[in-house]
């Protein structure tokens, strides 16, 4: 259970780390039938000056392909381990780098940078979407 609280200045956030909805909960399961349904689970948990927090839990072999952000983001491990691939820059030949997300450790990704993640088992990881203060 998420529990949110907010005042002059401050956030609090908490269920960073819980598990994947289809283990903590009953009322969710999705078949490994369909590979396009073999994505994290995605849930906002709070929006604050400047970021957006939100909770990626995982299943084994759960993909999220290659996707970009519009603003820098930081993937934050929590539980588990998840394998985040990074593109390079538009105009580069480099190959992609290849990182471990483990408990305790982040990354941070510019805006706009191709990006994929995968879970080598049940995971979940914190993103914060880093948007400019209003």
């Amino acid at each position: 259970m998420t529990n949110t609280r907010a005042g002059d200045g401050w956030t609090f956030l908490d269920g960073l780390a819980d598990a994947y909805p289809g283990i903590a909960k009953t009322d969710y399961e999705r078949p490994r039938t369909d590979i396009t349904a073999a994505k994290p689970e995605v849930e906002l948990l709070g929006r604050a000056s400047g970021a957006a927090v939100t909770r990626l839990t995982f299943r084994d072999r759960d993909v999220m392909a290659d996707h970009r952000a519009a603003a820098p983001i930081l993937l934050i491990g929590q539980a588990g381990t998840i394998d985040v691939t990074v593109a390079p820059a538009d105009d580069s030949l480099a190959d992609p780098v290849h990182l471990t997300l483990t408990p305790g450790t982040a990354v941070h990704i510019d805006g706009g940078r191709v990006h994929s993640l995968t879970a080598a088992g049940p995971a979940t990881a914190t993103l914060v979407v880093l948007t400019p203060q209003t």
